[in-house]
This record gives C-alpha cells, structure tokens and sequence, in this order.
C-alpha cells in the first residue's frame, strides 16, 4: 500500500509547470500537476480515458467546445482522443489519472521527459 499526501508533494515553480509522476503501471498513470495562476497545459490529447480531480485552487478545463470551471473537491471524466486543455485561475494543485497508460500523448515527452514515479506498480 502506498499513502501519499498530495498537497505535501505539490511543487509550484516560478517558470515551468511541477509536474510528478505519482505512480504507473500498466493499467494506469496518476500525475501531480501544480499550477500558478495562469499556467496550464493547452490543447493536446491523449489515448488513454481521463480522470482530472481538482485538490486545491481553481482550474479551467476544455473540451468538446464547453469550458468548465473545477475547484478543490471536484472531478471531469473524459474519453480517449478527444482535445482538451487546462488553464488555473489560481494557484492549484490538480491529479490525472490516465486509464490504462497511455500508448500516445501530444505533450508526452514535454511533460514526462526524465521524469519517474513515486510508486512503479508495474
């Protein structure tokens, strides 16, 4: 069993987005994103189903030509291969879970590049 607490693994960065691989395995990918107000992620996609749960501040979340804004407790589930994006109102803290790990993604070696999982479940 692993315990993470995910405001306590958050990391804001000036410039740059903190972004941390929780865990992997084959069947699934949990990233930690933490945003300053006004970064994000644009539009890309993914193969994988999307889970996005907001922890802490305020993000807005694109796709399927309807914006919605997500605060701390709230949740989004999006298919795979559809455009999304992601912009924070304020500073947040924002975990994805990508089902099953993704075989493709338009921001993979951007976001991912180098950078390893707490937990390796695979």
């Amino acid at each position: 069993m692993y315990l993470f607490d995910l405001n306590q693994l958050a990391e804001f960065k000036e410039t740059g987005l903190g972004v941390q691989m929780v865990a992997q395995s084959a069947h699934a990918r949990h990233v930690l994103f933490s945003f300053k107000a006004g970064q994000g992620l644009r539009e890309h996609q993914t193969t994988s189903q999307i889970t996005v749960q907001v922890i802490s501040g305020e993000v807005t979340f694109s796709a399927e030509d309807s914006t919605r804004s997500l605060t701390a407790g709230q949740m989004v589930l999006l298919a795979g291969n559809i455009p999304h994006a992601v912009e924070a109102i304020t500073d947040s803290v924002m975990l994805l879970i990508m089902t099953p790990d993704p075989q493709a993604h338009s921001l993979g070696d951007e976001l991912f590049e180098g950078i390893r999982p707490i937990a390796d479940l695979s």
